[in-house]
């Protein structure tokens, strides 16, 4: 179930019982069962999230690691979100990035690399903790 004023756009698979807050913009993705978004989550396309992750308010997902002045972009360089991850509100992921099962990602975190299963990362860049 999703709420009215978010922007769902292209084609999206978004998995039973998942929840999606206000204010999101979401496009072209696949998210898993049971998750929870929260209001002002931008996922870019080519994004696939697993099941059971939370995504706290205000997030982004990126998907170009070149983008130009023009706005258009044929590179959807998206990344892999594991299952039962939690990302804090707020944290910018780049693109290409996998962030492994279990795996906690802090608030206002700027992950650029991969973060393995379990690990906790936070901070600008993201570390493990």
């Amino acid at each position: 179930m999703w709420h009215p004023s978010s922007n769902l756009w292209g084609y999206n698979e978004i998995g039973y019982g998942t929840r999606i807050g206000a204010f999101c913009d979401i496009g072209n993705v696949e998210i898993g069962e049971n998750c929870k978004i929260q209001c002002h989550v931008s996922i870019s396309p080519g994004w696939k999230i697993g099941s059971n992750v939370f995504i706290g308010p205000g997030v982004h997902f990126a998907n170009d690691k070149h983008p130009d002045a023009t706005g258009v972009s044929f590179v959807t360089n998206g990344g892999v979100v594991e299952d039962d991850v939690a990302i804090g509100m707020g944290a910018l992921i780049g693109p290409g990035v996998t962030i492994g099962k279990g795996a906690v990602i802090g608030m206002g975190a700027v992950v650029l690399k991969n973060v393995p299963a379990g690990e906790t990362w936070v901070g600008n860049p993201a570390h493990l903790l």
